[in-house]
């Protein structure tokens, strides 16, 4: 009976439908990237590269610890081997709440930068437990100051807000989608504030 609760589920017409989270930070990202000029770009974690089109590139290669997903490099992100100062663009989107040594990780990414490269990474602050496969931390602009001091600039942008959160804890459920509550969620997305203590998210934009 749950298998097929499950499947019945998967079939929702609003299964997949942009979360209110989703919503901002695309709208963040598209901003900073907007900033890129067109170089040699390392996405870093992501399995379908959906934000390809929108980043200038001379080169564009993925790097994935899982072999499953051909990635152009086929690496764990705390242990770099090779590229150094030869990416102009490094993107890291969604990536940093899994890696168990985060510091590691960002040293690694600089690493590869060439000197004056740009890194835009995102993650999450007020969200639910997502294992992919682990889970390990959140982040603050202290975070961010800290493992990034090493760049010569870091510019933060939070997305999301007091009541952006309360929708996202809301209707992020089964009974909200089968009431059809997420179809609002590009109506609570409009809503933009230049500071909360209640951010959904972060981008980083930092220069080596």
């Amino acid at each position: 009976m749950k298998n097929l609760l499950r499947k019945i589920y998967n079939l929702h017409p609003l299964v997949g439908f942009p979360s209110v989270v989703r919503i901002g930070l695309n709208r963040e990202l598209k901003r900073q990237f907007s900033r890129l000029k067109k170089g040699v770009v390392m996405d870093v974690g992501s399995k379908l590269s959906p934000y390809k089109s929108l980043i200038p590139s001379t080169e564009y290669l993925r790097l994935d610890i899982d072999p499953d997903s051909k990635p152009n490099i086929c690496s764990d992100l705390h242990s770099i081997i090779g590229y150094d100062n030869y990416f102009d663009t490094v993107i890291a989107t969604e990536v940093l709440e899994h890696l168990y040594d985060p510091q590691l990780a960002i040293d690694q990414l600089y690493k590869i930068l060439k000197p004056g490269g740009v890194m835009i990474l995102s993650t999450r602050f007020i969200h639910r437990l997502h294992p992919d496969p682990q889970d390990f931390y959140r982040f603050t602009p202290d975070s961010f100051n800290h493992l990034m001091k090493k760049f010569s600039k870091v510019e933060i942008f939070h997305h999301g807000n007091r009541l952006q959160t309360l929708w996202y804890i809301f209707v992020n459920n089964k009974i909200a989608m089968l009431f059809l509550l997420p179809l609002l969620n590009p109506i609570f997305a409009l809503i933009n504030v230049k500071k909360t203590d209640f951010p959904l998210g972060y981008v980083v934009y930092s220069v080596k």
